[in-house]
């Protein structure tokens, strides 16, 4: 069987691009500058795969708190959360940024409770002479 493609995809889970994108509206915040009505018209002509991926980006940023949590998370990890124009750094960057960057810094970072590895193995070799 084949993989569906976009449009189907976007009927299927939406019923319309509208839908769509009302949706990508609603979970996503337009450019400075740009008026809510503006970011929709420009959404029209954006392609339904790249729309599916704004709504599935745009539920994992809600999911994990929105941008003010997602940039206290990243500058969490980056060690510099008391530094605040690092902080308005990140305010400026874009959701799907700051979403990249929190996921692979979490990968990156080991979690503290779990032991890095297993313990080193001795060398095989001569036993250890007894005294």
């Amino acid at each position: 069987m084949s993989k569906p493609s976009p449009l189907q995809n976007v009927k299927k889970l939406f019923g319309s691009k509208e839908q769509l994108i009302a949706k990508v509206i609603d979970l996503l915040t337009p450019g400075d500058g740009e008026s809510r009505e503006a970011f929709s018209k420009r959404l029209k002509y954006v392609a339904n795969a790249k729309l599916l991926r704004l709504a599935q980006v745009g539920e994992k940023i809600k999911s994990l708190g929105g941008r003010e949590a997602l940039v206290a998370k990243l500058a969490e990890l980056k060690g510099e959360a008391k530094d605040k124009d690092f902080v308005a750094s990140l305010n400026k960057l874009s959701l799907p940024r700051l979403l990249d960057s929190v996921q692979s810094l979490s990968k990156k970072v080991k979690p503290a409770g779990k032991p890095a590895g297993k313990p080193a193995a001795k060398p095989a070799g001569k036993p250890a002479a007894k005294a």
